[in-house]
């Protein structure tokens, strides 16, 4: 890689320190995977994808928490971008999309998409549900030599999006918490 930059990318000092906010919790993954990545180049094209689970149901649907791993997946494009990393925006339409009721930019519908997107890293990861809490791994991957540049590992509250209720219905079941 030649032309990388040598210095660790970093956030920036402020941010969100609200205990059980999502943002917060996943700011500590963001801070613990660009310390890090000593090695990226930070005016090279990033893309973020959606943090999934670490197995889907009969490897086609997405369960109940789609909502979560999207969510982690935003948080992480707000600090790649304060970080000064060069995060494309890969799910961009070619031009505002007008309806009656909202302007649409974004869109994951792979035919409104252009079919080519030029990438240096890629920022993905998984994550496992736990009794108690929520296992996240996330990786950044150097392309295309999809070598590992940074990794990191952690546990967020189960209730860190959503409070923990006494009867929960997770795939199609109830589930009935601590009294």
């Amino acid at each position: 890689m030649a032309g990388c930059a040598s210095q660790t990318t970093s956030l920036p000092v402020e941010s969100t320190r609200q205990l059980g906010n999502l943002h917060a919790q996943v700011e500590r993954l963001a801070r613990q995977l660009f310390d890090t990545s000593g090695r990226i180049n930070p005016d090279a094209p990033l893309a973020v994808g959606t943090i999934l689970p670490s197995h889907l149901q009969n490897g086609k649907s997405l369960p109940e928490f789609q909502a979560l791993g999207v969510q982690i997946q935003e948080s992480l494009v707000t600090f790649a971008t304060q970080a000064g990393l060069n995060v494309v925006e890969f799910k961009a339409l070619p031009a505002v999309h007008i309806t009656a009721g909202q302007d649409v930019m974004l869109s994951r519908d792979v035919e409104a998409l252009s079919s080519e997107v030029n990438l240096q890293y890629l920022l993905t990861g998984t994550y496992s549900e736990q009794e108690q809490s929520l296992l996240v791994n996330l990786r950044l991957i150097e392309l295309p030599s999809k070598r590992l540049l940074a990794a990191a590992t952690d546990y967020l509250p189960k209730d860190v999006a959503w409070a923990q209720g006494k009867v929960t219905s997770r795939n199609q079941m109830l589930y009935r918490g601590e009294y």
